[in-house]
Parts: structure tokens; sequence; C-alpha cells
């Protein structure tokens, strides 16, 4: 009888123990792995151009251009052509551009005198007719940047009309003479368009302006306001902007290729600045400006939040308990792993995996597709079935809604702040606008979950004030 009771003693005691074996879990945990650095940031577009009104370039060439417009002396020059010409401007010139291409109109008086030959030689003082009128002379010149950024412009004549017809005297009488007028002039014509292009080309040093902006670039600029944000520039290829002109200014510009960082907390330090690179062809025109803004979360903080959010709870499954005693999350093969420590019903470690995402709309991060990690569930399939009916994924599913160290939303406000017409000096300035936030990169660092936050707009760097380059106004 003592024996019988010793054994059931003991079949209780075995009973009890395999229970107590069977409701203490250590699954063997996923394996902690990263993938590596962050992805190269999204690439921008940075528009430098150079506006230049048409009022201000024709003030230049009236400064410029010589009275005496061109002056033939000698009846012998030119193969004999037995003609003497002179022209002068007889008024300011006016511009337009039109259809890529810079109209002039130019006012000028001209007076040409006419040898006569005799016996097949030139007798040039024996009456010789003198011509004089007034003539509006017509040019189109088209602006070309060439990959050195220097300017070349190509000028060619585009007609004239008489505003007083020249005529020639003869005893004190002016008679018309348009028709031989009209055959002697146009040779003439392109005589002007060298001094046209020598004075286009000198007046606007293109190639000292997109120096000055791209060396600008390379200095971080502070983003105003409460957090201690930076904009970091990168440039590193340029390509040529088509020339545009409308509703009186001229823009010549050049696309350049950079990246750009928002960083915090530290200020960046200035990058090395590279030679103006020659300009390359431009492929598609563009002006996609994207600022990567790198933020993170430290594993510490999701840890602390969960716990907050979860830790002080006890989940009830019939005549079963579980209560939440640690949690700590890393990461696995891309995923995001939560380990947590649990007692009650069951004591031990259990493993759930999920990917984690950023959610835009409140700049959190979260997590989708929740599921105890394949060895937790094996294990405790046999024993604790009762855990998979998916209560607990969707508790720390909803509880996982961490927001981003910083104010994601106060640091867009600020950028665009920043880059609405702020001037940088020397007649630059920086003009944009955001037009859309997303998330390019979302990975897991052994300390962190970090995300490359974009925003996405359009940005320009300016120069307004071509011809005031000693300019050094800053806000």
């Amino acid at each position: 009888m003592i024996a019988r009771k010793i054994l059931f003693a003991g079949l209780i005691f075995l009973n009890a123990f395999l229970l107590f074996r069977c409701n203490t879990l250590k699954p063997q945990m996923p394996a902690e792995s990263y993938r590596g650095n962050l992805q190269k940031p999204q690439t921008s577009i940075i528009n430098l151009y150079a506006d230049l009104e048409v009022v201000r370039l024709e003030r230049l060439i009236n400064e410029h251009l010589d009275s005496i417009l061109y002056q033939d002396t000698s009846f012998t020059d030119n193969g004999n052509d037995n003609l003497k010409l002179k022209a002068w401007k007889a008024g300011d010139v006016r511009l337009r551009f039109e259809e890529n291409e810079l109209g002039w109109e130019l006012p000028a008086r001209v007076t040409f005198q006419k040898g006569v030959k005799l016996f097949g030689y030139n007798v040039p003082y024996l009456n010789s007719w003198e011509y004089t009128g007034q003539i509006k002379l017509r040019y189109k010149t088209k602006l070309v940047v060439n990959r050195d950024w220097s300017i070349k412009t190509i000028t060619s004549p585009d007609g004239y009309t008489w505003t007083k017809k020249p005529a020639v005297k003869i005893g004190g009488v002016d008679i018309p003479v348009t028709i031989v007028a009209n055959l002697l002039l146009p040779g003439y014509l392109k005589s002007f368009s060298k001094q046209i292009d020598e004075i286009c080309s000198s007046s606007f040093d293109f190639r000292g302006y997109a120096e000055k902006g791209w060396t600008m670039l390379f200095n971080p600029f502070k983003i105003p306001g409460d957090y201690n944000a930076w904009l970091s520039i990168m440039p590193y290829s340029v390509s040529l902007v088509p020339i545009q002109g409308s509703a009186g200014h001229i823009r010549i510009g050049a696309a350049i290729t950079s990246d750009v960082m928002c960083l915090l907390d530290n200020l960046p330090s200035s990058g090395k600045v590279s030679a103006l690179p020659f300009i390359q062809p431009l492929k598609a025109p563009s002006d996609t400006f994207k600022i990567n803004l790198l933020t993170d979360i430290p594993y510490t903080t999701i840890n602390r939040m969960i716990k907050q959010q979860v830790g002080d709870s006890t989940f009830v499954f019939g005549t079963r308990r579980i209560r939440f005693e640690t949690f700590r999350v890393y990461g696995t093969n891309e995923k995001m792993a939560v380990e947590t420590k649990v007692a009650g019903s069951i004591n031990g470690t259990l493993y759930l995996t999920g990917v984690p995402y950023f959610h835009a709309e409140d700049t959190t991060l979260r997590i989708k597709d929740l599921k105890f990690d394949i060895k937790t569930r094996n294990l405790a399939i046999r024993s604790s079935k009762w855990l998979f009916n998916g209560k607990i994924e969707r508790t720390i599913t909803r509880s996982i809604a961490i927001p981003f160290n910083t104010n994601i939303s106060g640091i867009e406000g600020q950028i665009t702040h920043l880059i609405r017409h702020y001037p940088l000096g020397f007649g630059f300035e920086l003009n944009g606008r955001l037009v859309r936030l997303s998330v390019s990169d979302l990975y897991l660092s052994p300390e962190s979950v970090k995300a490359n936050v974009v925003f996405s707009g359009n940005l320009s760097l300016g120069l307004t004030q071509p011809d005031n380059p000693g300019s050094t106004s800053k806000p």
C-alpha cells in the first residue's frame, strides 16, 4: 500500500513536472542580421540660371555700340568696288527675344558715294553720285553656350526698311534712287554683324556667374527654425538647359545634378569644392528636386514605448492568463524581430517577426504582417495552441506606432520657408517649393531603425542681378 501511494505521488509529481516543462518555452531566437548602409540618396536636379532683362542688354548695347557703325573711305578697296559708304546710329537699338533668337532693330543714317568708270577705269572724282538716306537695319542673333561656359553669338542680317529713301543730289535736287541703293546695301549689312557679336559676348560673363553659383552650393545652409537642421548639397555634373525668353527676359541656365541631404544636430563640414565641370548634353529636361532627410528611431525607444503600451496588460485566453514582462526588438533578414519574455500560464520567451514601414500620414514607424516566428510556433503549437488566435499579434502591431525622433512636418515647413526667395549674396537666390513627402528607403541598423525621408519639389539657384556682380547683400 505504501509503495502504491509513493508511486501515485511520483506520477503526480512527474505530470506536474512535465506540465511545467511544457509551459516553459525557450525557442531558438531568429538570427540577428542587418542589411548594411543606407542606399545612395535620390538624385536632385538644381536649376542654375542667370536671368537677363532685355532692357538691360539693350542699355549695354547702346552704351557700347559706336556711333559710327561702318565706314568705307576708299573707292579702290574691296576689290575696286568704286564705292564709299558710311553708316551712323540714328537712334537707340531695340531688342526682342522670339523663338530662341534675339531680334535687333538698329536705326541708321547712311551715306554712300558711287564713282564713275571711264573706259573700264575708276574715275572716282568725276561726276560721282552721293546717296543719303535713313534706314532701320534688322538682325537676328542666336545665343550659344559652349561646353566651357563661354557665350557665343551668331548674328545674321534680317532685312531692312527705309525710313527715308535715299536720293542722289543733282543740281541741288534730290532724285530717289532706291533701286540702286537696295542693290548696293545688302553686301555691307554683314559687316555690322561682327561688331554686334563682340558686344554680346563681352556683355554677359556666364562662366563667371556659373562658377560663383557652383561654389556656393558646397556651403551648408542652416535651416531657420527650432531644429538644428542643415541643408547639404554635393553637386557633381552639369547639363545645359535650353535658352528661354519671355516677358522681356532671357534666361540662360544649366541643370546641376547633385545629392541633397538634410542633416540634424551637427553642422556638416563644407564639401571639397571641385572645379566647375564642362557642360554635358542634356538628356531630358527636369527640375525634380529631392531633399533626403536621414532620421531614425533607436531600439531602446521602441522597446520602452511597446512596454508602455503592452507591458502592464494581462491577456486572458479562457482559463489561461499571460503577462508580458520585457520587450526587445532587433533586425533579422530585413524584418523586425520582437523578443518578449512572458509569465503566467506559460513562461519563457516568445519571438515574433514582421515588416517595418513608414506611415507617411503621421510620420511614424509601424509594422505589418507580424507573426510568431516559425521556431516559436513549432515549439509551442503542441502545448500552447491557444496562443495562436491572432490576439497577441494584433495587440503588439497596434502598439508599434512610434514617431520618428524628429518633427518631420516641422522640418518640412522650415525647408519650404528657406527655399522661397532666399538671398545668398552676389545677386543669387534660392527659389523653390516642396510638393510631396515620401520614404525612399527604410532599414534596420544594429542600433536603430533608419529612414530616408524624401521631400520632393523643385529648386533653382538664380542670378537676378547679372550686371551688378558686386552686390553682397544677405538677409
